[in-house]
């Protein structure tokens, strides 16, 4: 999510009780227990455990005024970083209350749900996702699931960034790519959704990695407010759908949130500026990265030295939507916009960046985006690659990502050739 509107959430955590206080009451709640016969669980990994914590129980107290209905289960383990102590289970009923920070209450649903609460769990830790999904699912089954990762994103770096918990070289634990797939599939649940409620996942190389573990993929190109998706607009869209097949209830995320931010922002992107959503069938990546990215990375690595042509393979880049506010610290390009330039300024490359955008338009089913009062709004294509001209902001280690599509393509080998080519 975006850290810079996060932030202001950090700076209001002194009004919160402390870990404390919320001793009171850890008793769960007399609750009815999951629907039986659910077509539907959706799963909230809600990685409050950060700056988000606010955010987290907002989001948390916007599902529970719809809650599971309708054949819809909807489950959640949250973790904050200090308004509660310990990582907690909570099954959502309409109009349940779990947490009340002020009065000291946490009435969460672990003994039912997974038997003890868990105590202090580091969610970024890919075993911490599959102790999730295997607990999730085991006591919501259904015929779908939905896995909603909620918290900061940093594209093909990771998501679900834990403050409490430290890698050896001291910097906050979080999920690569590659630990999202093994996770899940250590779970050995196969999902129908796939969703990121975090800034800039809606990337080639997030939807690549996922393809084995889910059919479809919701994400943003760019950032994520600090509130995230709007959950009682999202629980009552799936609620409405005729049909609640994984491709209705992907484009209904998507809506919903587009939808809670045209209303709320008043003024549209000047007030939530980048706001933007995407739909992903990941059935179609493979095509798109073997046949598109690949190939298109073959060509311009011929070209990565080629005194009269970088200027045009640099110009298709610059002249792409900005995806944040300022600099370069995700260097994503929207690979839409980049592959429609670069057909015009170098007409070698035409039928190929053809061909790689008509595989693009296979994955992206839907992007909406917030549009101002006034017209305006971000245009874009819906996903983005790792891409940046400038060598001091190459990252050496998306080369030891483990990311699939750093094995499978010359997308790599292009990035460091160009980049790398007038430094001694």
């Amino acid at each position: 999510m975006l850290m810079l509107i996060a932030a202001i959430s950090m700076a209001s955590m002194a009004g919160l009780a402390k870990p404390d206080l919320l001793n009171k009451s850890m008793t769960g709640r007399s609750i009815d227990g999951p629907i039986d016969g659910a077509e539907w669980t959706i799963m909230v990994y809600l990685d409050g455990d950060n700056n988000l914590q606010q955010d987290a129980l907002k989001d948390l107290a916007e599902m529970e005024v719809v809650g599971s209905v309708g054949g819809v289960n909807v489950i959640v383990m949250m973790d904050t970083y200090d308004a509660i102590e310990g990582t907690h289970w909570y099954f959502i009923e309409a109009g349940s209350d779990h947490v009340n920070v002020e009065e000291g209450i946490n009435a969460c649903e672990c003994e039912a749900i997974a038997g003890v609460c868990p105590g202090e769990l580091n969610m970024g830790d890919p075993a911490t996702l599959t102790y999730f999904l295997e607990t999730a699912v085991a006591y919501a089954p259904a015929d779908h699931y939905m896995l909603d990762l909620w918290d900061h994103g940093g594209g093909w770096w990771g998501v679900c960034y834990d403050d409490n918990s430290f890698l050896p070289s001291g910097s906050k634990d979080r999920l690569t790519m590659n630990e999202v797939a093994t996770a899940v599939e250590a779970a050995d649940v196969h999902l129908d959704i796939i969703g990121y409620d975090a800034c800039f996942m809606g990337m080639v190389e997030i939807a690549y990695e996922n393809r084995n573990i889910a059919d479809y993929m919701v994400a943003s190109i760019t950032t994520v407010p600090g509130f995230g998706w709007d959950y009682t607009g999202l629980l009552n869209s799936i609620q409405a759908l005729d049909e609640k097949t994984a491709e209705a209830v992907s484009i209904a995320t998507v809506d919903a949130y587009i939808t809670s931010y045209e209303i709320c922002a008043g003024n549209g992107i000047a007030g939530y500026p980048y706001v933007s959503a995407s739909a992903f069938d990941l059935s179609k990546v493979t095509d798109l990265v073997i046949n598109g990215i690949d190939p298109l990375a073959a060509a311009l690595l011929d070209l990565a030295d080629d005194y009269f042509l970088r200027g045009a393979i640099e110009s298709s880049e610059s002249q792409t939507p900005q995806l944040q506010f300022a600099g370069e610290q995700f260097p994503f390009v929207d690979i839409g916009w980049y592959v429609t330039l670069m057909a015009d300024k170098i007409p070698d490359l035409a039928a190929l960046c053809d061909e790689t955008f008509a595989l693009l338009d296979e994955v992206v089913i839907h992007v909406r985006s917030v549009t101002s009062v006034s017209g305006g709004v971000l245009d874009t294509y819906g996903i983005s690659i790792y891409f940046t001209c400038s060598w001091d902001k190459l990252y050496e280690n998306y080369l030891t990502s483990d990311l699939d599509l750093v094995d499978d393509t010359l997308w790599d080998e292009f990035l460091f050739e160009f980049s790398m080519v007038y430094v001694e």
